[in-house]
């Protein structure tokens, strides 16, 4: 039956009023911002279709694009990183699929040589704030975006590096299904769910153009299957991990064609909405509303209710890995 999506509906216009209440904490409209978070937000306003009421952020966020085309969390002025720069760069050009607007376009061309320009020869990219792994998957999915919309700047070199990527994080899978990292990612959880959602399931929606897609991502989802404790959460009931793997199961699901994995995302999301905040989420339970989290919380909600509808791709179209 699934959760009622009546309900669900009142989360998200109560949750949705208060995130736009909290603007000055996100927007960069309202000064300078963590990068990461007003990708985020960003994000949840993509998701909400509510993209051309925002026009002033997207612009604000092309328009702190460092020189090198790339993006730094807290200030143009220092270096750009990977993780955010992709973040970025994927949130605009999925915005401009709306906004149609010329400086939007260019920072994502910009994007695009930036990425181009920083992959390491096996294929990966380097964030000293992240896994190898991790850092790759989010360049890898921005060029997935750029691939699905039909963007043709560099197209070229485009398609390459977008293979070498994600060839780098196939290669790299365990024996046991998950991805892991001892510094950042020791229990694999969040890896394991970003890798398979950001990077990999992607090239099934568009026809398949890298082998072992599918058996990898078949893998990957079995290992969150397993790793998903009896009361619905991930990874010591970390709220973030598990809203990760709710999330990243909606999609890989969608398009394994794995009807098995919907029981596990009712628990998943029962959780999360068990140990929400009266407003927001915290990062664990019982801890106090943070914006990222929050941001995480109601795109959760909103792709679930892309996972409940009759059209099997509507939550893939939300990716952005279908037009």
């Amino acid at each position: 039956m699934g959760l009622a999506l009546e309900h669900i509906d009142r989360l998200v216009q109560d949750e949705y009023a208060f995130f736009v209440q909290e603007k000055q904490g996100w927007s960069l409209t309202h000064g300078p911002q963590d990068l990461e978070l007003v990708a985020h937000a960003l994000r949840v306003i993509l998701h909400a279709r509510t993209s051309p009421d925002f026009l002033a952020d997207y612009l604000a966020l092309a328009d702190c694009q460092a020189q090198d085309g790339g993006w730094s969390p807290f200030s143009a002025d220092s270096e750009s990183t990977v993780w955010v720069s992709a973040f970025c760069g994927l949130m605009l050009i999925r915005g401009n699929r709306f906004l149609h607007q010329a400086r939007i376009g260019q920072a994502v061309r910009r994007a695009i040589d930036y990425f181009l320009d920083t992959q390491h020869a096996d294929g990966r990219w380097v964030d000293p704030s992240w896994a190898d792994l991790d850092t790759t998957s989010h360049p890898v999915s921005f060029f997935n975006v750029v691939m699905a919309l039909g963007e043709p700047y560099r197209r070229s070199e485009v398609v390459p590096a977008w293979q070498k990527g994600a060839r780098f994080i196939l290669d790299n899978q365990s024996p046991d299904g998950g991805w892991y990292d001892d510094e950042f990612h020791p229990s694999g959880v969040e890896i394991t769910a970003h890798l398979i959602q950001d990077a990999l399931i992607a090239d099934l929606a568009m026809d398949g153009q890298l082998s072992g897609v599918r058996e990898s991502c078949t893998k990957g989802t079995q290992k969150l299957y397993e790793w998903q404790a009896a009361d619905g959460s991930w990874d010591g009931e970390n709220v973030d991990h598990t809203m990760d793997c709710t999330r990243s199961l909606m999609v890989v699901t969608r398009l394994l064609g794995d009807a098995h994995g919907q029981e596990t995302i009712e628990r998943g999301l029962g959780w999360i909405l068990t140990n929400k905040n009266p407003s927001g989420w915290g990062d664990f339970p019982e801890l106090e509303t943070n914006l990222e989290r929050t941001c995480d919380g109601i795109d959760t909600l909103l792709k679930y209710k892309a996972y409940r509808s009759p059209d099997h791709q509507a939550v893939v179209r939300l990716w952005g890995y279908i037009p």
